[in-house]
């Protein structure tokens, strides 16, 4: 009878990948996102004085 071998190699790879895709998917969702206009903040709120006139009288 032949002798069985076990090989291991690349004992933690998926560890990498699940990184690697974690990474792909927040991309995919920020590109999402940022097409759909979330993070321009230009349209917020906007403060306009009403025009009040403070005078101080020079002495």
């Amino acid at each position: 009878m032949a002798d069985n071998e076990t090989v291991v190699v690349g004992g933690n790879g998926g560890a990498g990948w699940f990184v690697a895709g974690a990474l792909i998917v927040a991309a995919v969702i920020g590109g999402f996102l940022y097409t759909n206009g979330y993070f321009d903040k230009s349209g917020g709120v906007e403060i306009k004085p009403d025009g009040v006139k403070i005078e101080i009288p020079a002495n």
